[in-house]
């Protein structure tokens, strides 16, 4: 009686354990992927990550290294939102020591499924600051309206973690900082690790919920893939620094005083155009880069349509923006993500036929600009017609009135000597006071 009254609590105390374990699906983890978020959380981060997550297998493990001030909010955001609704295990790894993840970087980390933090290293600072785009002043942010819902914010993706929701409200209203031994200390993180090899190893085990399903990772001696941005999205980064929005700015400011000053339209056009890429930059990368595209595409017809006016300046500005554009619209993938979800041949075509489209594209480019520099500068003839010169009736002009006539791709206001209808050929007979006198060319 004894024996059986030990056997059933022994299977009380062990049924709950069992049906735990067993409620508990199994990811077996043989490959970890990695990702650097470096510097600031922009919307192209936030497109990077989106990238990536879409194309990574159901239950995979990506572990990304952050190191950044913040950023937007509204790029934050939307990571947030990208993790909790992903079936990809994100981990928030705050590394190497000496690095941070302040403000939108806090957010980032506390939405992720495993946070964790190296030695030396800090979060917090999150109070949201509006920055002057004209004088580059940060402006803390007081409102409480504004305050409250961003500090809301962060505490529903702490709670959503199951992390330490006090922090996350504090470190908005009261830019709370702390180091890894202290978010471990109070729940704000998961682990402190030197490398990722330790974090690897403290992760073995470890029951993490997605999606409603608890699963417990199991490390099988993974491999680490480290996940480079495509040669685009380098670009894009680099186009998006404030060096570069500074430059265009100024230089699109400048060159439309210069082209009003002086008269010359083509120069004001292209300081036009110039602000109108620095706007480009703020959309998204595939539409940035078609964007590009058509307005150098533009250009090259602007310039052609002027006859060389420039000399090649329109063509050369087109050309470098077409190319750009081509450079921001090549896939979006990275080497160890080709077998993830393009097949081989696939891939090939599509990167194939780019680079004979961009060959084929540079080829053409460089003919016009070959032949534009090769041109003689356009002679004052085309300002100053004389007797001669060959042009068009571009309306109907009785004798003795005055109309328009264009003589080598100038329009002039011409007075007839004959009844000339629209589309005949006329002879330069005198130039007087920007006024020319025309007649009926000798068919």
């Amino acid at each position: 009686m004894r024996v059986l009254l030990l056997a059933l609590i022994v299977l009380t105390l062990t049924l709950p354990m069992i049906a735990h374990a067993a409620s508990n699906s199994i990811i077996k983890v043989t490959q970890v992927y990695t990702f650097n978020l470096n510097g600031e959380i922009t919307d192209n981060t936030y497109y990077e990550l989106k990238s990536i997550i879409n194309q990574l297998p159901p239950n995979s493990v990506l572990i990304i290294y952050m190191k950044t001030p913040g950023g937007l909010l509204d790029a934050a955001l939307n990571i947030v939102s990208l993790f909790e609704t992903s079936s990809v295990v994100t981990v928030g790894f705050v590394y190497p020591t000496g690095s941070y993840a302040w403000s939108g970087g806090t957010l980032v980390l506390l939405s992720t499924t495993i946070a964790a933090m190296a030695p030396g290293t800090v979060i917090g600072s999150c109070q949201p600051v509006e920055i002057n785009e004209v004088t580059g002043q940060e402006i803390f942010i007081t409102e409480p309206k504004i305050l409250n819902a961003v500090a809301k914010y962060f505490v529903e993706a702490a709670e959503f973690r199951g992390r330490n929701t006090t922090f996350a409200a504090s470190c908005v209203y009261n830019d709370t900082n702390l180091g890894p031994e202290e978010a471990l200390r109070y729940g704000v993180i998961n682990y402190i690790a030197s490398d990722i090899n330790q974090l690897l190893s403290m992760m073995n085990g470890t029951t993490i919920n997605i999606n409603g399903v608890n699963y417990t990772l199991i490390m099988e001696n993974p491999t680490i893939t480290q996940l480079t941005p495509p040669i685009s999205y380098q670009l894009y980064d680099a186009l998006q620094s404030s060096v570069i929005e500074n430059i265009l700015s100024i230089l699109g400011v400048l060159l439309i005083l210069a082209g009003l000053i002086t008269a010359h339209i083509y120069l004001a056009g292209i300081g036009a155009v110039l602000l109108v890429v620095l706007a480009l930059l703020g959309l998204p990368i595939n539409y940035a880069g078609l964007g590009l595209m058509i307005i150098g595409a533009l250009l090259m017809a602007f310039e052609w349509h002027s006859g060389g006016k420039l000399h090649g300046a329109l063509i050369a500005v087109g050309a470098v923006l077409i190319a750009v554009g081509l450079i921001l619209l090549i896939p979006n993938v990275t080497p160890p993500q080709y077998v993830l979800k393009y097949n081989s041949i696939t891939l090939r075509i599509i990167l194939y036929s780019e680079i004979i489209g961009i060959g084929g594209l540079s080829a053409w480019i460089i003919m016009l600009i070959a032949r534009a520099v090769r041109a003689k500068p356009i002679s004052t003839i085309i300002y100053y017609p004389v007797a001669g010169l060959i042009g068009t009736a571009t309306e109907d002009i009785k004798a003795g009135q005055m109309g328009m006539v264009k003589v080598r791709g100038e329009y002039w206001k011409a007075i007839a000597l004959e009844d000339i209808k629209e589309g005949d050929r006329v002879t330069v007979v005198s130039y007087e006071g920007n006024i020319i006198k025309v007649r009926k060319a000798n068919q």
